[in-house]
């Protein structure tokens, strides 16, 4: 299925909605990849649900101030960049909502 097919499908009436779209996907296949090389574990180790919600609140905070520092510094980084840390904090916001309803496994 072609992403202006799956768009129709669902009834997106926007162009930026079918752009979301996409990028939602790009992000889905990354949440994929860290899934299949590190599994759950990692978040769901701080022994209940608050706690383990705070850990992830934490990484989006991180998140956020290496966007904030990237925006700030005038030169390239070599190892990172804002488009991967943004992927990071819409999928550690999914974290977030699986966990808060008890999804995250």
């Amino acid at each position: 299925m072609t992403d202006k097919e799956l768009a129709d499908s669902l009834n997106l009436k926007t162009e930026m909605a079918r752009t979301a779209l996409v990028q939602a996907i790009r992000n889905l296949m990354v949440f994929d990849q860290k899934q299949q090389d590190y599994g759950s574990k990692n978040i769901a180790s701080w022994g209940s649900k608050k706690q383990d919600m705070f850990g992830v609140l934490t990484q989006i905070k991180d998140k956020v101030h290496r966007v904030a520092n990237l925006l700030e510094n005038e030169d390239d980084p070599n190892n990172e960049s804002i488009e991967d840390n943004c992927m990071d904090i819409a999928n550690y916001g999914l974290i977030l909502h699986l966990l808060n309803n008890e999804k995250w496994r």
